[in-house]
C-alpha cells in the first residue's frame, strides 16, 4: 500500500463508502495539508494531470503527499467525457474511478498541477496495474484558473479494467457534477451494494469492504469477476505514455 491505511474497521469502512471525498468547489492551492486560496500558488515547472476521482479532494492529496507538500489544484469542464466507475476495487475498498468518452456530456473536474517528483509519486499511488498513464489530446477543455493548456493537452491515468456497467451501460459518479449524462449516476456506497449483489451475495456490505482490503487475492479475484462484464473503456483521444 503507497500510504498507510487506518487500522480500526470503523475508519477502513469510512474510507471506503466516502469515495471520492470532499473537495472545494473552486480553484485551490493545496498547501500546509489543506486547501487555501488559489492566487499563492505558483504553477512554474509543472504539468497537468487530471484527476476524476479523490485526487481531487486535499483530503487525499494529503494521504498521497504529506503535509508538506503544495500542488496547485484548478477545476475545468471537459466537454464529451464523464466520470465514471471503474470496474475495479481499490487496496483501500472503493470502487474507483476512469474518465470514459460520452459525447453530449459535459463533465466538471480537477486538475492537479504537479512537478516531477509529485508525478513520480503520483504513479506509485495510482499503480499500473489498474490504471494507464497518458495524454489526452485535442480535447474540449476549459479551465478555471492557472496556465492556459496548450492545445488541451493534459495528462490522465485512465482505467484499465473497463467500467462498471448497469443496463449496459456506465455508471457516473454522482459525487462529480455533470451535464447531460444520459446513463445511471451512483454514490460510492450505491456502487459497492451493487458489486456486492452481483458478486458477493453471500456476504454482507462490510464484510466484502473489509475482505477486499485484508485479502489482496481475493480483492484481486474480484476485481477480475468485474472486468468479464465491464463497459469497455473509450478514450479516443488518450495516448498512452506509460509510468
Amino acid at each position: 500500500m503507497p500510504w498507510k491505511l487506518p487500522e480500526s474497521e470503523w475508519d477502513l469502512l469510512a474510507l471506503a463508502k466516502s469515495y471520492p471525498y470532499s473537495a472545494p468547489e473552486t480553484s485551490y492551492h493545496f498547501a500546509n495539508g489543506e486547501a487555501g486560496p488559489i492566487e499563492r500558488a505558483d504553477f512554474e515547472g509543472r504539468v497537468p494531470v487530471l484527476a476524476h476521482g479523490s485526487n481531487r479532494s486535499p483530503e487525499q492529496l494529503k494521504r498521497k503527499f504529506g503535509q508538506a507538500a503544495e500542488i496547485p489544484v484548478s477545476f475545468g469542464w471537459l466537454a464529451d467525457y464523464d466520470v465514471v466507475y471503474s470496474a475495479h476495487i481499490t487496496q483501500y475498498g472503493a470502487v474507483a474511478s476512469t474518465l470514459q468518452h460520452r459525447p453530449g456530456t459535459r463533465v466538471r473536474l480537477a486538475i492537479t498541477w504537479l512537478d516531477g517528483p509529485q508525478l513520480a509519486r503520483m504513479h506509485e499511488t495510482e499503480g499500473a496495474s489498474n490504471y494507464a498513464f497518458g495524454r489526452l489530446v485535442g480535447i474540449d477543455l476549459t479551465v478555471e484558473h492557472g496556465p492556459v493548456v496548450e492545445h488541451a493537452e493534459v495528462f490522465v491515468y485512465l482505467g484499465r479494467n473497463g467500467c462498471l456497467d448497469l443496463d449496459d451501460g456506465p455508471v457516473g459518479l454522482a459525487a462529480v457534477t455533470a451535464e447531460g449524462r444520459g446513463h445511471h449516476a451512483h454514490h460510492q456506497e450505491e456502487a459497492l451494494s451493487l458489486v456486492r449483489t452481483r458478486h458477493r451475495p453471500e456476504m454482507g456490505l462490510e464484510d466484502m469492504i473489509l475482505d477486499a482490503v485484508r485479502n489482496s487475492d481475493r480483492r484481486h479475484a474480484l476485481t477480475v469477476e468485474m472486468k468479464v462484464r465491464a463497459v469497455p473503456v473509450a478514450a479516443p483521444h488518450f495516448e498512452e505514455l506509460g509510468m
